[in-house]
């Protein structure tokens, strides 16, 4: 047993990864309670997440505060924003709906759900972006977006990721517990880290050019 637990083998490497991204994601969770903090605890997320792709051996906890506090204000700026559209698109979706507008209504209805996608993969790059470069909102945005379309497979993949749960949920509603238990532990992290493997060498590769 005891070899199993040497620093040099892989199950000892393995058991670190898991246990880090534990961390990362319970203070990811915690940090997302306000709400308004979801954009700043996912760039941190990302941050640290980034830092273990890499093997790279720093703190997750200590990364993942410091890009916090550096990140929250272009962070918090865009979530708010990404916030309003949504729940405007979902309100739009709803009142819709309810209402027989005939072939008006299915065309309001796709481009509700076309901006919803829209604004979706420009965030998937957004929050890992600040979490490595200091680029002022105005040229984060930019390069987020350009990266987004420059990148659609893995935008449309790293969406198809963030719609495997609420999939899960819709067919078989029973695993609601289960889902809960798994976000807490490590699901959401899970899941960022799937983002960041797709969207790390083009991140690097585009941010070479800062």
């Amino acid at each position: 047993m005891a070899g199993w637990l040497a620093p040099d083998t892989k199950f000892y490497n393995g058991l670190v990864a898991v246990t880090e991204a534990i961390i990362i994601n319970v203070l990811f969770v915690l940090f997302c309670l306000p709400i308004v903090t979801v954009g700043a605890s996912a760039a941190g997320a990302h941050a640290a997440l980034l830092q273990q792709l890499r093997e790279e051996g720093s703190s997750p906890a200590k990364t993942f505060w410091n890009t916090f506090k550096e990140t929250f204000w272009r962070a918090t700026t865009a979530w708010l924003l990404i916030l309003v559209f949504l729940l405007l698109a979902a309100w739009e979706i709803w009142a819709i709906g309810r209402m027989d507008l005939g072939l008006a209504g299915t065309i309001a209805t796709v481009l509700s759900i076309t901006g919803t996608i829209l604004i979706l993969g420009f965030a998937v790059w957004y929050f890992p972006y600040i979490s490595q470069y200091k680029a002022p909102i105005g040229s984060a945005t930019k390069r987020s977006a350009l990266l987004a379309f420059r990148y659609l497979p893995r935008t449309f993949l790293a969406l198809a990721l963030l719609l495997i749960q609420p999939a899960i949920l819709y067919f078989n509603p029973d695993i609601l517990g289960v889902l809960v238990f798994a976000n807490l532990l490590i699901l959401p992290a899970a899941i960022l880290y799937l983002h960041d493997i797709l969207l790390a060498a083009p991140l690097r590769a585009y941010g070479s050019h800062e």
